[in-house]
C-alpha cells in the first residue's frame, strides 16, 4: 500500500512515494504547467520518475497537485496522462494551490498564496477552496513571482534604466547583451524560465537601493492586485521559493499594503508528506 504525492510547479516537479514504513522515494524532474507544457515533455517527466522508481506499478493512490490545473479541462488532461502510468491507482488531480492549502491550513479561513516561479492566491475555508482570482500567467500577471522579478529587471536593462554598475554585473554574470536577451525572450522556448533564472542575481543585490525598491514594489503589486478579491482582515499564508528567500521584503510589502501575513514556508510538500505518513501509520495501530 503506497501513495505517490506529486507537486508540479513551473520549474520543478517533486515526487514522493510514502507507505506505512515512511518515505519510500523522493525525486524531482523538470516543471509542468498544464497550460503550456507540451504533452511530450509532461510524459517525459513521468517516464523519468517511472525509471527511477521501478515499483511504480504497485502504487495504489496518486495525488497530483499541479500548476495550470485550476480548470476541469486541464485536470482531465492530466488525469488521462497519469492513467497511462498508474492504470490501477486511485487518482486525484487538483491545482497546485491545494497542496499549499493542505500544508498551511490553520483550520480557519485564510488567504493562501504561492510566490515561486509563478504566483497565485485563493481563499481557503479550512476544507476547500471557495474562491480564487483569475490567473493571468507570466505575460499579463504573476506579480511578485520569480518570473515577474526577472521580467522587471530585464525591462530596466533593455530600456537603459538599470544603473550602470548593475548592468555591467548582469552582462558579465549571465553573458547577456541587448540582442541576446531579445533572442532568448522571443525566439527561444520557455522565456518564463529564463526570466525566473535571474532571481538569484536579484537576491544577491538586494543591498543595492535600486534593487531594493524594485523588489519591494513587485511584492506590493502582488498584495495590492490580489487583496481586492478577498474580504478584509483575513490572514495570509504563503509558500514558495520566492516568498521564502525574500521573506523580509515580502513581509515589509504586506505591512505596507495592510495585509496580515502569518506563515511563510518554502515547500508545502514536506508538510504533506509528514501528515500522510502519520495517517498511514495510524492505520497500523
Amino acid at each position: 500500500m503506497s501513495t505517490l504525492l506529486i507537486d508540479a510547479g513551473a520549474t520543478k516537479t517533486a515526487f514522493a512515494v510514502i507507505g506505512q514504513e515512511g518515505l519510500l522515494h523522493r525525486s524531482s524532474t523538470a516543471g509542468i504547467n498544464a497550460n503550456y507544457t507540451p504533452e511530450a515533455d509532461i510524459r517525459a517527466c513521468f517516464s523519468q520518475f517511472a525509471f527511477q522508481y521501478p515499483d511504480h506499478p504497485e502504487i495504489d493512490t496518486v495525488e497530483y497537485y499541479g500548476a495550470g490545473c485550476a480548470t476541469l479541462e486541464n485536470q482531465q488532461k492530466m488525469r488521462l496522462i497519469l492513467q497511462d502510468y498508474f492504470p490501477a491507482a486511485l487518482l486525484t488531480v487538483d491545482t497546485d494551490l491545494m497542496v499549499v492549502c493542505l500544508a498551511l491550513s490553520t483550520g480557519q479561513q485564510s488567504i493562501i498564496g504561492i510566490l515561486g516561479t509563478g504566483a497565485a492566491t485563493c481563499l481557503f475555508n479550512g476544507h476547500e477552496i471557495t474562491s480564487r482570482p483569475p490567473s493571468l500567467g507570466y505575460m499579463l500577471g504573476d506579480e511578485g513571482s520569480g518570473t515577474n522579478l526577472g521580467k522587471r529587471l530585464l525591462t530596466h536593462y533593455l530600456n537603459g534604466s538599470l544603473p550602470q554598475d548593475l548592468t555591467q554585473r548582469l552582462e558579465e554574470q549571465h553573458q547577456l547583451s541587448f540582442q541576446s536577451t531579445i533572442h532568448r525572450l522571443y525566439s527561444e522556448p520557455k522565456p518564463n524560465q529564463f526570466m525566473a533564472s535571474l532571481s538569484p542575481f536579484i537576491h544577491d543585490h538586494l543591498s543595492h537601493p535600486f534593487i531594493d525598491e524594485m523588489v519591494t514594489t513587485t511584492f506590493r503589486d502582488f498584495f495590492s492586485k490580489q487583496k481586492p478579491y478577498f474580504p478584509p482582515g483575513i490572514p495570509w499564508q504563503l509558500s514558495g521559493s520566492v516568498a521564502y528567500h525574500y521573506e523580509t521584503l515580502v513581509r515589509r510589502a504586506a505591512v505596507q499594503e495592510g495585509c496580515l501575513l502569518e506563515q511563510i514556508i518554502p515547500e508545502p510538500l514536506e508538510r504533506l508528506i509528514a501528515e500522510r505518513i502519520q495517517r498511514l501509520q495510524s492505520t497500523i495501530k
